[in-house]
């Protein structure tokens, strides 16, 4: 089993949040993976504290964190510290932590008192938090060194505490910025950690080296550069760590909480992508990029990067990657918006460098196989990789003449959603919308259902979710003229329903079809040898259709069984294996 390198990123409840539900109900709507609860009640009023949220209330954030698979975790409140006597505070916050179902309990370390004492006085705590099935982290404050954290644990190692497994640090990048050891310089902090110091909980925040700002990563320092997030990243990647990251703060707009999710995401998925490029299990490999990069487009792009990168791309890597892509396309495996605007031509763009290393990686073993990949591909044909394309969608939600809620519908729904993140639930909302503006009974402008029912068409086109029919009328104008009429002769039989006569011409015409189609596939790599490729997937489809049939008449025959479209009929089902791959 290939080693699973899932890192979780999560926010945190605040003083300033009202409701204190407030930053919870984010991560619940908005698909955060981790929540830490910190009771932080100010003595001017601000903040909460374990008495503000009852026992009904806690069971339902227990049972909200499991269906939506948020990992909890606890932070101690600040009046409790490993070997204070405040022990009203630290039982409050256990029962707390056991009642909504937290994993993991995170207390400051205590500058107050000696390392080794410290030590000592957290034994207790790890016996407790061991029944409790809660790991316990111990996090670096504005005081902490490095040297201080490598003795502590130093000293744990060496009580051979049952539960030292359990035990690790928690990195505040933010304080190891301020500490004096390392001040503006948190990635030293980390190198000076013992590589056997275990790092198993991160709490993320920045600041310019002058004091606590908690500010939100990619808006203070990283803005500018985020190397240091990138080389923090690759330390924790080196370190084997699949934590919880967890965003210490509450900023306004909250939204800057999505946008550091999504750069964390992109960081973390390389540097996890390139350590993982041995591995033996690639479903696993797949499990971790889908759930780090949500949108279509990214995963698109993790897509490409594995095709082009220095992995060796055998044939098994290959089925998981159409079977993948098939339950991306089909909508059972849901896309998710990333932040930015990325218009499909990004996506277009993108296909293409796919549909080109895939020819190159094309061998006789692999062709079946990569023959499944190509229909979940988006279309690059010239209209899809302009700078905008697919405008007609936003000329129809500027119509003067249709219902304001409808223009706002398809404004918000298909024309902003489309040209921000598109993906395959965009042709399924756009199904939607024509079904109701053309269901029975419905009075909607003539002109303005004819220019939906053309959107409607062309962001099938880019979905490659055109029929054989269609696609072969579209060849119409490319081919030669023997072709198009071939093309004609093929469709005029196809739409006919009769014995065996019929169904046999159906098929020798198909199988002429792909044979003379064929010949135009170069290996090119233009979006016309992809159309072609997808034409002969479905002719190929229908063959078996045809084959069905043909097979029952046979059946049914028994003893007049006739040898010669028996014998000619499978001959055109080897042509249509052989041109299959």
């Amino acid at each position: 089993m290939a080693e699973e390198m899932y890192i979780r990123i999560g926010n945190q409840t605040s003083a300033h949040a009202s409701p204190l539900m407030q930053p919870f109900e984010y991560a619940t709507v908005h698909g955060f993976d981790a929540f830490e609860w910190f009771p932080d009640r100010k003595k001017s009023g601000e903040g909460w504290s374990e008495d503000d949220i009852s026992k009904d209330e806690r069971r339902k954030i227990r049972e909200t964190a499991r269906e939506k698979d948020i990992a909890l975790s606890f932070h101690a409140p600040l009046p409790y510290v490993p070997g204070d006597a405040v022990h009203e505070r630290l039982a409050k916050g256990l029962e707390f932590a056991e009642d909504v179902g937290a994993r993991l309990f995170n207390v400051h370390f205590n500058p107050a008192i000696g390392t080794r004492e410290l030590a000592e006085s957290i034994m207790s705590l790890i016996n407790i938090l061991e029944r409790s099935g809660m790991r316990l982290s111990i996090e670096n404050s504005l005081d902490t060194t490095p040297e201080d954290m490598n003795a502590l644990f130093g000293y744990l190692r060496d009580m051979h505490i049952s539960g030292i497994s359990s035990v690790g640090m928690c990195l505040d990048i933010g304080h190891a910025n301020l500490c004096w050891r390392t001040r503006n310089d948190y990635l030293k902090y980390v190198d000076l950690l013992d590589p056997e110091l275990p790092i198993i909980h991160i709490h993320m925040h920045e600041n310019y080296g002058d004091f606590d700002s908690h500010l939100t990563i990619f808006t203070g320092p990283s803005s500018r550069d985020a190397s240091g997030i990138e080389g923090l990243i690759k330390r924790l990647i080196g370190r084997r760590f699949d934590g919880n990251i967890i965003l210490e703060q509450w900023p306004q707009p909250a939204e800057l909480l999505d946008n550091a999710r999504t750069r964390l995401r992109e960081i973390i998925g390389d540097a996890v992508l390139v350590r993982k490029n041995h591995s033996e299990d690639f479903s696993d490999e797949i499990a971790v990029a889908n759930r780090l990069f949500p949108s279509w487009r990214k995963r698109l792009e993790w897509i490409y990067g594995i095709l082009a990168g220095p992995k060796e791309i055998d044939t098994g890597h290959l089925v998981y990657l159409a079977v993948y892509l098939r339950f991306i396309g089909a909508g059972e495996v849901r896309c998710e918006e990333d932040t930015g605007h990325h218009r499909p031509s990004n996506h277009a763009r993108i296909s293409q460098k796919i549909y080109s290393r895939l020819i190159q990686l094309t061998t006789p073993d692999n062709a079946l196989v990569i023959r499944k990949i190509y229909p979940w591909l988006p279309s690059f044909d010239a209209p899809f990789m302009r700078a905008e394309p697919l405008t007609r969608i936003r000329d129809i939600a500027h119509r003067n003449d249709i219902p304001q809620n409808l223009k706002r519908e398809i404004k918000i729904s298909l024309q902003n959603k489309l040209h921000r993140s598109a993906g395959p639930e965009d042709l399924a909302t756009s199904e939607a919308l024509l079904t109701k503006i053309t269901a029975p009974g419905s009075s909607f402008p003539p002109d303005f259902v004819k220019e939906f029912r053309l959107f409607h068409d062309e962001l099938r086109e880019f979905f490659n979710s055109r029929s054989l029919d269609e696609q072969l009328e579209s060849l119409m104008g490319e081919v030669a003229p023997e072709e198009s009429d071939l093309i004609l002769d093929f469709l005029k039989a196809k739409g006919k329903s009769g014995g065996l006569e019929s169904t046999f011409s159906t098929l020798s015409l198909l199988t002429r079809l792909r044979e003379t189609l064929g010949k135009r596939r170069t290996g090119g790599v233009d979006s016309f040898g992809h159309r072609l490729h997808l034409i002969d997937i479905g002719l190929e489809g229908f063959s078996f259709v045809l084959l069905s049939r043909l097979c029952n008449y046979f059946d049914a025959s028994q003893a007049d069984l006739p040898s010669a479209p028996s014998l000619l009929s499978i001959a055109l089902a080897v042509t249509n294996l052989r041109l299959g791959g």
